[in-house]
């Protein structure tokens, strides 16, 4: 790299700022949102520095979303099974990605081995019928053994979004067989609802049959819990932009009637696209690239979104730059990356030799190589703390994780951060009853009962447990300890009597039968 003096640098970053203003480029956001080239290759493994650990205090408020994309394909090279998931720091798995045909509107999975054909530690290659195997099938049993984690089918992304397979929207007949297909994925593999990852619908004839679509999905989703007598409705979500040229035509009074929840895609707001660094996923500030979370959410809510239907988007993930001096600064290079160039997961940072910066005015964060003029965008877990006490401030549904395979574990992923500043999560229950599913083991609920009243629990790696009592908790109360109710809400503490024996909770529950295998009540014995 050429020397070049200090006063030249100062005017380089001056000249870079200018340029943001003047032309206010907008967020490339989620080109990150797609399978990798390499994907069954084993991700490119790098030395980790020693960040600082930060302290996060639990928040008491409750019901807070926490939404993740599994891939199909991080069960290849990164090795990301979902055995790997931790459930109870989730609300809702976004199972990516689904196709959809422009020319007929029909839905497709994209890799039946991965998705219906895999056999995990469990499952039997002997089962007489025609059962679903392959991660739908994990993703199932995930379900029965944690009844407030829904499942939806994300259909799109990056890759899937080009070429015009969206087109289709603007038909209506091909809007109605998407309706059709969408419904028929929910009945046969046992999903809670449908994702849209649409990026981007940047016309107002794509975004007025993108709106359509979802009034759509919505009315079909509810005449379905109807004609199955489901009190929970089937879910809807949309994976929406940050960056204005890809929603300033969005019809959000329309579509937040349709919607369960918007997805910002609050990420990708600086890549190898610019020709100067910057923060890839700033709350505030928007004047280098012209694009901030809080001002993307505050166009939502004045376009009429629902506060607390909007979950904000965290990379799991970080940016690269090379032969930079920081931010604002021009840069040669992107570097190798862990799967994609320019790209590192989070579980990679920071790199060897960095140090980290966080930015509690924008809130956000960087690491820098002063020796390697590196510089890595992305978020760590103090800053992703407050970005959960603004969810929490300003009255949002929670956060949204781009995706599960590139976290850490422990104290350090950024997916238990954000559990642990909300307090409690959303409760919602999930769908278990598919009678009518092509799938034999959904359609007999892996040998459950599937009453909707019922609570089903089951292990995570396919070995199912009946329970053994009604979801009424009929048995006589032991003492001054009141029968076990399905319906009702326990804390740490509570005594329940069931089958005869006395229970205690551990922690908040609703719906979970004691002995369950979802290990919420302590046998305190006979009574």
């Amino acid at each position: 790299m050429a020397s070049r003096t200090s006063l030249g640098r100062l005017f380089v970053i001056a000249g870079a700022a200018l340029c943001a203003l003047v032309l206010a480029p907008t967020a490339h956001a989620t080109q990150v949102m797609q399978r990798p080239a390499d994907y069954k290759e084993p991700p490119r493994e790098f030395a980790t520095g020693d960040p600082t650990p930060n302290v996060v205090r639990k928040r008491a408020d409750d019901g807070y979303i926490q939404a993740a994309y599994f891939t199909n394909w991080g069960i290849y090279g990164a090795n990301f099974q979902p055995s790997n998931i931790t459930p109870s720091d989730l609300t809702h798995i976004l199972y990516a990605f689904a196709d959809v045909s422009p020319d007929t509107g029909n839905i497709s999975l994209t890799d039946t081995y991965a998705d219906e054909q895999k056999h995990f530690p469990g499952d039997s290659w002997d089962e007489t019928g025609n059962n679903l195997f392959g991660c739908l099938k994990q993703m199932y049993l995930l379900k029965l053994a944690n009844r407030n984690l829904k499942v939806l089918l994300s259909v799109g992304g990056y890759t899937y979004s080009q070429d015009g397979h969206f087109s289709f929207v603007t038909d209506s007949s091909l809007r109605a067989t998407f309706v059709t297909s969408a419904v028929s994925y929910i009945e046969n593999f046992g999903l809670d609802g449908i994702d849209i990852d649409f990026e981007y619908p940047d016309t107002p004839a794509l975004a007025q049959g993108f709106a359509d679509l979802l009034t759509e999905l919505r009315t079909a989703f509810d005449a379905l819990a109807t004609s199955k007598g489901d009190t929970v409705p089937y879910q809807l979500t949309a994976a929406v932009s940050a960056g204005w040229d890809n929603y300033q035509y969005m019809l959000v009074p329309q579509m937040d009637a349709a919607l369960s929840y918007w997805n910002l895609m609050a990420y990708d707001y600086a890549g190898s696209w610019l020709n100067y660094t910057a923060n890839q996923a700033n709350l505030y500030d928007a004047s280098l690239t012209n694009v901030s979370t809080d001002k993307a959410i505050k166009w939502y809510l004045g376009q009429g979104a629902t506060p607390s239907k909007i979950n904000m988007g965290i990379p799991l993930y970080g940016r690269a730059f090379e032969e930079t001096l920081g931010i604002g600064d021009s840069y040669d290079g992107v570097g190798p990356g862990t799967t994609q160039a320019g790209i590192y997961s989070y579980s990679d940072l920071p790199l060897s030799g960095a140090q980290v910066y966080e930015n509690y005015t924008d809130v956000a964060s960087y690491s820098y190589d002063s020796s390697k003029e590196e510089l890595v965008s992305y978020d760590t877990p103090d800053i992703v703390a407050k970005k959960a006490q603004y969810v929490i401030s300003n009255g949002l549904a929670g956060s949204m994780f781009w995706d599960l395979s590139t976290d850490k574990t422990g104290s350090e992923s950024l997916v238990y951060t954000t559990s642990q500043t909300y307090g409690s999560l959303d409760q919602t229950q999930n769908h278990i009853d598919y009678p009518d599913s092509e799938w034999n083991n959904i359609a007999n609920n892996m040998g459950e009962s599937s009453s909707t009243t019922t609570t089903t629990t089951a292990t995570a790696t396919a070995t199912a447990t009946s329970s053994a009592a009604s979801a009424t908790g009929s048995s006589a109360a032991c003492g001054t300890a009141s029968a076990w109710s399905a319906s009702a809400t326990y804390v740490d503490g509570d005594d329940v009597s069931y089958n005869g024996d006395l229970w205690t909770a551990k922690w908040w529950t609703n719906g979970d039968t004691p002995g369950g295998s979802a290990g919420v009540w302590t046998d305190d014995g006979a009574c």
